[in-house]
């Protein structure tokens, strides 16, 4: 009988392969972002469907990256939105799930275009990623 080697991998070298991976996502939703907003500008989102962002607000030494549904991107800067959740940082009591955000295009790091029936179309490349600010499983 053969037995393998399993060489379990340090702490660090994962946590570069997770950034890395984080990188990927964002740049992906980044690089599509001007095509989106013109899309929800046009109305061309699927019928009763609705744009999300994820955006990164910094807290203390790390970011937390919240999800916001838009409702309006007057400037390729700025858009507004409504948060789909409580800020769990104690600097982020203003991050109220419902309440109206201002959020800087800069911040955006992913969108996604939901359907009708509440499920993803297209986007949201860091729905399998933890946020920075959570802790490892």
């Amino acid at each position: 009988m053969q037995y393998q080697t399993v060489q379990h991998q340090p702490a660090r070298d994962q946590t570069a392969r997770s950034q890395m991976i984080r990188e990927q996502a964002v740049f992906a939703a980044r690089s599509r972002l001007a095509d989106v907003r013109r899309r929800f500008l046009n109305h061309d989102l699927p019928s009763l469907g609705s744009l999300l962002v994820r955006h990164q607000i910094a807290v203390a030494d790390t970011a937390e990256w919240p999800w916001a549904r838009v409702t309006g991107w007057p400037h390729p800067a700025l858009l507004r939105g409504r948060s789909l959740s409580d800020g769990a940082h104690p600097s982020l009591a203003h991050v109220r799930m419902g309440l109206p955000l201002r959020i800087h295009s800069v911040d955006i790091v992913d969108w996604a275009i939901i359907d009708a029936r509440g499920e993803i179309a297209e986007g949201a490349w860091t729905r399998a990623l933890r946020s920075p600010a959570e802790p490892p499983v």
